[in-house]
């Protein structure tokens, strides 16, 4: 097994994208659209780190109305925020931030200094970490995650709906039984205003990864960031899939 001692400064994002409280979730989501991201630090008017948004919590207030799938409610983010945040100091090593990760199933952790956010870790940087040592574990050893499928024409109502009870993070859209694409938060947030019968094929991401199960971690992880993509489907010689995601690189280490 690969040593990840290494501190957490080494492999940190920064700046951390933050949002201050009072600010509405409305605004969260514009914020994760414009920035790309799925979180945001909530800071209060000292810059001290007191929660975190994310596309989940949005998800989680949706409220659905007709004609539209859902809409994302004009509420204060820190009645939905995660608090505390999970948070590490600059000096701890990067196998904490990954085993924080594993322990309460999140996609990054903050890096803090006298409650000011100074970087953030999250499982794409852990994926650079991996890449960088070369390992030759092959993907069908850390694929954890089921696979939860979705047909292209199915209603984007049911894929959302599908994404909350399955409690995952994406989708797999398939037609027949071959993979075109993912539908994720991101899609189902992007899509919020269109028809609830609107089919799922026009609302996915068709950036996918498809890799063979053999294929080494650090290779993978290369091919993945390569594409900006965060999930890897798996197929092994029987052409069964399965999925490798951001959490499963966090297991490596």
């Amino acid at each position: 097994m690969a040593n990840f001692e290494m501190p957490v400064t080494d492999y940190m994002t920064r700046p951390v994208e933050t949002i201050r409280i009072g600010e509405s979730l409305v605004v969260a989501n514009e914020l994760f659209a414009d920035q790309g991201i799925s979180a945001l630090a909530v800071v209060n008017e000292n810059d001290e780190i007191k929660g975190v948004i994310s596309r989940t919590d949005l998800l989680h207030a949706a409220v659905y109305t007709h004609g539209e799938t859902f809409r994302v409610p004009n509420r204060v983010v820190e009645e939905l925020m995660q608090s505390p945040a999970l948070q590490v100091s600059p000096d701890a090593p990067l196998s904490d931030a990954a085993r924080l990760m594993r322990k309460h199933h999140v996609h990054r952790v903050f890096v803090t200094q006298d409650g000011k956010p100074k970087g953030v870790v999250s499982t794409r940087d852990l994926m650079r970490a991996v890449r960088e040592k070369r390992l030759k574990t092959p993907l069908s050893e850390i694929a954890s995650a089921s696979v939860v499928k979705v047909k292209a024409d199915d209603p984007i109502a049911l894929a959302v709906d599908r994404l909350e009870l399955s409690n995952k993070h994406g989708l797999v859209v398939v037609e027949g039984s071959y993979p075109v694409g993912i539908f994720d938060q991101a899609c189902a947030l992007e899509s919020r205003r269109l028809p609830p019968n609107t089919a799922v094929e026009h609302a996915m991401n068709v950036r996918i990864l498809i890799l063979p199960s053999g294929m080494s971690i650090s290779r993978a992880a290369e091919q993945a960031l390569g594409m900006n993509v965060r999930r890897i489907l798996i197929e092994n010689d029987r052409g069964e899939l399965g999925i490798v995601g951001g959490l499963d690189f966090a297991r490596v280490m």
